[in-house]
């Protein structure tokens, strides 16, 4: 069972206390971190890789999802999305519901549709998601890439305490867009409703280098008591793999600390 030290340690540049844990999806290749909006407080597992930027995979979905309505470049959560074959050929692995159909921003967030992101992002424009990304402090910041593919295991990268850093602005309404984009997102990122709590996300994953696949699950609960921020990182061998283990992880975590 997971055990919070109480002993609050200053490392890092911020301050935090660690999470140890016997026999837990969370292992040596993982990190989790966890923050209280009512104590500020960050209870971390593994705390070095805690601040290591990675790929952030399909959490981007959450800033990209925001600026895509904050622009206009989507108009609501329920209009018809497509994109042209021409520029993005359907490839073998892509679920059906990707390219069979217009689909909307809630169901392309929900299924990772990568094709209709990649044709969002290019109509968000450099410029403009360059601007955003700043001003959200979103990781490093880096779309040098490619307009349609810097989060896709390229240029941007963001740590696991920076998502969680991000997703409390977002949440506490300290970034500058509009309060009707932010609740259209936040519809859009429920993920679970209990009799006890509501939990908001967004899942990641893809191949990093041979043999070696990212796995993440970001968010943030509100409870009758108060909100806390997550974000787990997990590495495995393969895309199938830490698909099986990122929500379970996170969730394990969540459950011993006794939030769900």
């Amino acid at each position: 069972m997971i055990k919070f030290k109480k002993l609050l340690i200053s490392l890092l540049g911020f301050s935090f206390s660690i999470a140890t844990h016997a026999n837990s999806l969370c292992h040596s290749s993982c990190t989790f971190v966890l923050k209280s909006e009512q104590s500020g407080e960050y209870s971390i597992i593994n705390p070095e890789r805690a601040v290591k930027r990675m790929t952030p995979w399909s959490t981007f979905k959450i800033p990209h999802s925001l600026i895509a309505l904050d622009t206009g470049v989507i108009k609501n959560t329920e209009v018809e999305l497509t994109f042209d074959i021409a520029d993005y050929p359907i490839q073998k692995w892509w679920p059906k519901i990707w390219y069979e159909a217009p689909i909307s921003l809630r169901e392309a967030y929900k299924y990772s549709a990568v094709p209709i992101y990649q044709d969002t992002a290019s109509k968000i424009n450099k410029k403009r998601m360059s601007q955003y990304l700043a001003d959200f402090q979103y990781g490093n910041q880096d779309i040098s890439s490619g307009i349609d593919n810097f989060w896709l295991n390229k240029s941007i990268k963001i740590s696991a305490k920076e998502q969680v850093d991000f997703l409390q602005r977002l949440y506490n309404h300290k970034l500058a867009v509009s309060k009707s984009s932010l609740m259209q997102l936040k519809d859009i990122m429920l993920a679970e409703t209990t009799e006890d709590y509501k939990l908001y996300a967004k899942t990641g994953a893809g191949g990093v280098a041979k043999d070696k696949a990212l796995g993440w699950y970001v968010g943030f609960i509100e409870t009758k008591k108060e909100t806390y921020y997550f974000a787990l990182n997990i590495d495995g061998k393969s895309f199938k793999e830490v698909i099986k283990t990122r929500i379970d992880a996170a969730k394990e975590q969540l459950s011993l600390a006794g939030i769900i």
